[in-house]
């Protein structure tokens, strides 16, 4: 089987999973990740494209806050397509991605000779800052109902600013690549800048 048909059958896989996704984590998340792994591993020269390729489409695919399904069974619903598309050798490292590319799995340090996870985990972490990642923090705190921001410290704990200080501002120290970091710091700073402007006019409204 081609490695072309296996990743179009992946992608209706992916895009069927992630349908009821909010708007920061939906199918259009699966492309920029995808594409921004592919310029990190062209950059490093790292592993295999397809591999790159089918890794960033599979990231997400077991994320249990939106498909409200038992736990493991998006690692059986991978397992098989892999195994379905002749694809059972790349079991490990696709299954290994979806278990560790998250910001929750940070405590677990990263084996820097797992390239594959180095590059995916760079990806989705660059798609988390910047514009898009401020784009996507309050569409999730719309998505869950949180408020925006309060000076209030036990209101403030949950809403999608605090957010940007216990996760966003945390990201770019976190790169595993080299070319991951220097994509990292334009966002990074781009954060700062936003949360700036934020607290200035959140302030000025206070006279």
């Amino acid at each position: 089987m081609s490695k072309e048909l296996i990743l179009s059958r992946a992608e209706k896989l992916i895009k069927a999973r992630v349908s009821t996704y909010d708007s920061g984590h939906d199918w259009w998340h699966i492309v920029r990740v995808r594409n921004l792994a592919k310029i990190i591993n062209e950059k490093e020269n790292l592993e295999e494209p397809f591999l790159v390729d089918l890794a960033a489409l599979f990231h997400d695919f077991a994320d249990s806050k939106f498909n409200g399904t038992k736990p493991g069974e998006g690692y059986e619903i991978a397992g098989r397509f892999l195994a379905e598309n002749g694809m059972e050798n790349c079991h490990s490292e696709i299954t290994g991605i979806m278990r560790n590319v998250s910001f929750s799995s940070r405590k677990t340090p990263v084996n820097k000779d797992d390239s594959l996870l180095c590059i995916i985990q760079d990806a989705d972490r660059l798609d988390a800052i910047g514009a898009i990642g401020i784009a996507r923090a309050f569409s999730y705190g719309g998505y869950r109902n949180n408020i925006i921001y309060s000076p209030v410290a036990e209101e403030n704990s949950m809403s999608t600013i605090n957010h940007f200080y216990e996760k966003l501002l945390l990201l770019s120290a976190m790169m595993n690549t080299e070319t991951g970091k220097k994509m990292a710091h334009e966002r990074h700073v781009f954060l700062e800048i936003f949360l700036d402007q934020f607290h200035k006019e959140w302030n000025a409204g206070s006279f």
